[in-house]
This record gives C-alpha cells, sequence and structure tokens, in this order.
C-alpha cells in the first residue's frame, strides 16, 4: 500500500538553531545519561516552548486558567488534524490574509475542503524569526467558518501579527470551533488536495503541542 503515495514531510526541524517567537523559550538539550559513560545508553533533557517549530495551539494558550486543566493540548480533537485538506498559494505574501486572496481558488475544488493550509512563502529561513510575515484576518476565518472548514494552518509563526495585544484571529478560530497549525513549512508542497495528519501529543498541562505534520499525496 506505501507505494500508492507519497509522504511530504510539512514539519519545521526542531534544534537549538531553530528560531522562536522573541522572549519565548528556545530548544535546548542537557545528556543526563551517555553511552560513553554508561556504556548503556544514550538520555536527554529538553527544555523547550511548546511553540517552537510546527505546533498545535490549544484553547488555553489565549483564555482561561493553566491551573484548572481545561483546554489543554491533550483535549484538541484528533479528528481535525487528520483527514483531507487543500493548500492554497498565496505566496509570496506578507501581510494580512484576507477573502479576497482564496475565494476564487477555494471555489475551484470540486468537494468543499474543511483543512486548509495556507502556503505564503517559497523560503523558510528555520534559523531566522521573520518578523514580517503573512497572518490571517478575522474575515477570513468568519468566511473559512461559514464555508464549514474545521482546520486552518499557516506557515508563518502566528495566526496573529507578531505585535498584536488582542489576539483577534486566535480568538476568531476559538469562536469558530475551528483549531489551527502554525510554523509550517510549505516550500515542498503545490496547491491542491491532500491528506493531512498533524496530530498533537497528549500533553496535559500544556497550552501547545509540536506536531510532526505530513501531507500522503495519492500517486
Amino acid at each position: 500500500m506505501y507505494d500508492r503515495y507519497r509522504i511530504i514531510d510539512i514539519s519545521q526541524p526542531i534544534s537549538s538553531r531553530a528560531a522562536c517567537f522573541p522572549g519565548d523559550t528556545p530548544f535546548s538539550r542537557r545528556v543526563t545519561v551517555s553511552y560513553q559513560e554508561s556504556s548503556v545508553i544514550n538520555l536527554t533533557a529538553i527544555t523547550m516552548s511548546p511553540h517552537v517549530g510546527t505546533h498545535a495551539d490549544a484553547p488555553v494558550h489565549v483564555t482561561g486558567d493553566m491551573n484548572d486543566g481545561v483546554g489543554m493540548a491533550a483535549s484538541l480533537p484528533l479528528e481535525y488534524y487528520f483527514g483531507p485538506a487543500v493548500v492554497i498559494d498565496v505566496s509570496p505574501l506578507d501581510e494580512l490574509i484576507k477573502v479576497e486572496h482564496v475565494a476564487a481558488k477555494l471555489d475551484n475544488f470540486a468537494d468543499k475542503p474543511r483543512r486548509v493550509l495556507f502556503k505564503t512563502s517559497s523560503l523558510i529561513r528555520y534559523e531566522v524569526f521573520e518578523e514580517k510575515y503573512a497572518y490571517f484576518s478575522v474575515d477570513l476565518i468568519e468566511e473559512m467558518a461559514s464555508r464549514n472548514v474545521i482546520m486552518m494552518g499557516i506557515d508563518t509563526p502566528s495566526v496573529d501579527y507578531i505585535h498584536s495585544k488582542t489576539l483577534d484571529a486566535h480568538h476568531a478560530l476559538l469562536k469558530a470551533e475551528m483549531c489551527w497549525l502554525e510554523n509550517l513549512d510549505l516550500t515542498q508542497v503545490e496547491e491542491g488536495e491532500y491528506f493531512l495528519s498533524a496530530l498533537p501529543l497528549k500533553f496535559t498541562e500544556i497550552e501547545a503541542s509540536p506536531v510532526r505534520a505530513v501531507l500522503l499525496q495519492s500517486l
């Protein structure tokens, strides 16, 4: 069955060189047991924000109380991150994504897509935090919701503008009961229809989860 489709990795790499949002915690690794010393195994401990690399935000990222256990990454609905998806190419774009950027493209698909990923760039520099990037308008989110979209993804650090203090896109997505992915790598992906797998991990005490996002393309 594996010769029936191609797997396209759309995840950004995570390492000590990976850029993260200004003020957030970058990835770091500490070797706790080395094979050279133990002659048995290597073990490590890691420290990082769950927003480093490709990830899914949970509701508690922008609302609620981190101490009550509600809206954590483990509660995200897995079916939103697994299923048919389309990639919309609006590249190159480093500003607000509006309805007019995508409406005609969405109408070209025979089946109404429920998961929509937005390609805004053909080049991603993982080690550089790009302060100018594309992000979602509230009108776009409301349009996607009216089309019964349940998942939106983007290849930039956030669905909101870097200096936003209100995080309107995050809250609009929550209001529409949609999920979203950030920091995708769609540089090797053409506009079209795919099958998405980007399951968040079962973290019960944090506000986001790294994902290994892939697209399956029929051959």
